[in-house]
């Protein structure tokens, strides 16, 4: 009851080879820890790039440029990075403040309300030379 407790579990019925490893989940805000199988930063990745192809919600973006700053590179799939240019491209400023916005702390919503999606932006350019 002395912290806040979400969590958000998406369970699927369907079976794919997904590439997992034991992890070991924690919250500041508790003293238990547990192990669980989760995606790797690759698989997360990959999950991400088709969901912000089909979905097109600016979160997806975000998602992308936070796994590229770790480190994580963008796919060689021509089209796919294509799709993904012009869909980053189509955000106007009301996204990034409003719909972004609304998900992130205060410096990092004027960041993206500065900047959008630069930095993404840039290594999808860099990936299709």
């Amino acid at each position: 009851p002395n912290y806040p407790s979400r969590l958000k579990i998406e369970i699927r019925k369907e079976i794919r080879a997904w590439d997992v490893e034991q992890r070991i989940a924690y919250s500041p805000y508790a003293t238990r820890q547990v192990v669980i199988r989760a995606h790797t930063l690759r698989q997360t990745m990959e999950n991400k790039i088709a969901a912000a192809v089909d979905r097109k919600e600016i979160r997806d973006f975000f998602d992308i440029e936070f796994l590229l700053r770790q480190g994580l590179s963008l796919p060689d799939d021509k089209d796919v990075l294509h799709k993904l240019d012009k869909i980053a491209r189509s955000f106007k400023k009301r996204d990034y403040k409003v719909s972004l916005g609304s998900l992130l702390e205060k410096d990092v919503r004027d960041y993206y309300a500065k900047h959008g999606f630069d930095f993404l932006l840039a290594k999808i350019n860099e990936a299709m030379l």
